[in-house]
């Protein structure tokens, strides 16, 4: 054993230094880009859950201020929604990108459209105006998708 280890002391002392210092140096830049990776997907997560929060304020998590016309209601708060979609999609794990996308399009295309899958004639609408009543199975499916969207944030908060 004795040998063994004054084998090793004498490789090290004959060794050249710059493989050692190449490894620590590419350790310690794998560590800062580790952290700094980090600190933006937490920066992301946080501006995803805030837009969400504030833009859906009374839609979400209880309606409390349902929209007359959610499609009107939706259409300027969509591209600050589908900005922090896309920012957060760099983070999502890849085998679950698909579900992500997925979930994004269901929100995305009710927002739009205001939870009509068909396009609305104009006696339709003005039917739906004096009734002016909301539809509980439209609030119920646009929290769940909301629902579904925020959920993908939860295993970065652990």
């Amino acid at each position: 054993m004795d040998k063994f280890i004054e084998q090793v002391s004498l490789y090290i002392q004959e060794a050249p230094v710059w493989p050692f210092t190449l490894l620590g140096f590419i350790l310690v830049v794998g560590v800062a880009v580790d952290i700094i990776n980090r600190r933006r997907r937490t920066t992301a997560v946080e501006y995803f859950d805030s837009a969400f929060q504030e833009e859906l304020t009374g839609l979400y998590p209880v309606a409390t201020r349902w929209p007359d016309d959610l499609a009107a209601y939706m259409q300027p708060r969509l591209p600050i929604l589908r900005d922090a979609f896309e920012v957060l999609r760099n983070f999502i794990p890849q085998n679950q990108l698909r579900e992500y996308n997925a979930a994004w399009n269901r929100f995305y295309q009710f927002s739009r459209t205001g939870g009509n899958e068909q396009p609305v004639s104009l006696e339709d609408a003005a039917q739906e105006l004096a009734v002016n009543q909301p539809d509980p199975q439209q609030q119920q499916d646009f929290q769940q998708m909301t629902s579904d969207l925020l959920a993908f944030t939860a295993q970065f908060k652990k």
